[in-house]
């Protein structure tokens, strides 16, 4: 039992995620940009759910092991794909998920509006066309043992991130958005 417990600990979200990116070949921006968010929304929630349970502390192992490893995936997929995935909060913890003017709007937009599920935006940058496809992130309970109560947050944080924003959350509350973004062509 305890192998088998370790295999879905580690093995089974690499096995899991690193496959799951199909938009990789010969699909439309559209659909990569949906891949793309779909996999790390689904991989946070789903680490989050092995690794966080409830009532037990969170060190900095668990830290790497959920968002740390959420990090390095998106790294991954721009990396292979180029597609940008970008993190933004109003209410972040790293400076460099801050939500800018047009995030903040689209996090107000996704509040105004709870059935909202995406956005899709096109734009152009240094004379390139682009396509932008935004989805909320929502709170979790397993996202509270981080994110909930401000004295209750792991020591770590504190330390980490003496300027954190990213607490007070309740489960199933608006915690930020996730863009992609795609060249149209």
């Amino acid at each position: 039992m305890r192998l088998k417990t370790l295999f879905s600990a580690l093995l089974a979200p690499a096995l899991l995620w690193a496959p799951a990116f199909a938009a990789e070949v010969n699909n439309t921006p559209e659909e990569k940009a949906m891949a793309a968010a779909d996999e790390i929304i689904t991989m946070r929630s789903e680490l989050a759910r092995e690794f966080i349970k409830p009532g037990a502390a969170v060190d900095e192992e668990t830290f790497k092991k959920v968002c740390g490893a959420v990090g390095k995936r998106v790294k991954e997929i721009t990396e292979k794909t180029g597609v940008k995935i970008r993190h933004a909060a109003t209410k972040n913890r790293n400076p460099a998920n801050a939500a800018d003017g047009r995030e903040r709007a689209l996090i107000e937009k996704f509040e105004a509006d709870k059935s909202l599920s995406e956005v899709w935006e096109e734009f152009e940058s240094e004379g390139k066309a682009f396509k932008r496809y935004t989805r909320p992130i929502h709170v979790e309970e397993a996202c509270l043992a981080c994110h909930g109560a401000k004295e209750s947050r792991p020591e770590f944080i504190k330390a980490k991130y003496p300027d954190d924003l990213a607490y007070g959350f309740k489960e199933g509350g608006l915690r930020g958005i996730i863009s992609v973004t795609v060249p149209a062509e």
